[in-house]
């Protein structure tokens, strides 16, 4: 296993249970997995791993959160982690902010829900190619 992480935020318990789900059997080994129910969770869990030595390789977060939205999440990780990656999975984001935000390079896909699994493997792949080897 790397010493990287992904961290996986959503306030709604049931879509959190099945992203760790579909995330645990396909990177358990290779990555360390954290889940979060909101951006503030999230954030401290990044602190705590980043105290441990171990980078946040990757954040799969939802837009629609109580507290911090995932647009001011996005801007907090990108200037306290600057060299984390972002996927945005979400079904409150409209087609602008969408295409915003990736043409601003502030995350690297939006995938709406209901997601694919197959979709948002597809996109850890490519990022994690060799990173968690």
């Amino acid at each position: 296993m790397s010493n990287l992480a992904i961290i996986t935020i959503d306030d709604e318990r049931m879509i959190l249970d099945s992203l760790r789900n579909q995330l645990e059997k396909n990177y358990k080994d290779k990555f360390i997995l954290e889940f979060a129910e909101s951006a503030e969770e999230a954030l401290e869990v990044m602190d705590d791993l980043s105290h441990m030595d171990i980078g946040t390789l990757l954040v799969i977060t939802d837009f629609l959160m109580p507290g911090m939205k995932g647009d001011e999440l996005i801007d907090r990780l990108t200037k306290e982690f600057p060299a984390v990656n972002i996927v945005m999975l979400t079904g409150h984001v409209t087609p602008e902010i969408s295409k915003r935000m990736v043409s601003k390079k502030l995350v690297l896909k939006i995938i709406q829900k209901p997601w694919k699994e197959s979709d948002l493997f597809m996109v850890i792949d490519q990022l994690t190619d060799g990173a968690g080897e």
